[in-house]
């Protein structure tokens, strides 16, 4: 997937003019989503190992939420799908190998990104 594909300009330029045109809150973010995604990702796929469709329902929100405050535009659509379809969203083996993919590509064009502001 290409940049565009995986990320929000919009909501990333927001983010820095939020900021005054710095990186510092852009970073902090990039940190957490680093940092918080991969329990989100755990949970969601707990939840589907169960059969439990309410509580992935639950964790694919707040991945979504999260992903799309930062402008991780694909993962923000992947865990949408999730939210909405719950355990018929995706075959469960695809599962993992999809929201881990999908989070290291969006986490790497993120990092990308926040690379240029600095740069600027």
């Amino acid at each position: 997937m290409t940049a565009s594909d995986l990320l929000d300009a919009v909501t990333l330029h927001n983010l820095v003019e939020l900021d005054d045109g710095g990186c510092g809150l852009l970073a902090e973010m990039i940190d957490i989503f680093r940092d918080d995604t991969p329990h989100r990702i755990q949970d969601i796929l707990a939840a589907s190992a169960a059969g439990d469709a309410e509580s992935l329902s639950r964790a694919a929100h707040a991945l979504k939420g999260g992903a799309g405050a930062l402008g991780a535009r694909a993962l923000r659509f992947l865990a949408a799908d999730l939210e909405a379809l719950g355990l018929s969203a995706v075959p469960a083996a695809d599962l993992p190998a999809r929201l881990e993919t999908c989070f290291q590509e969006s986490l790497a064009a993120l990092e990308a990104y926040l690379a240029t502001i600095k740069g600027a």
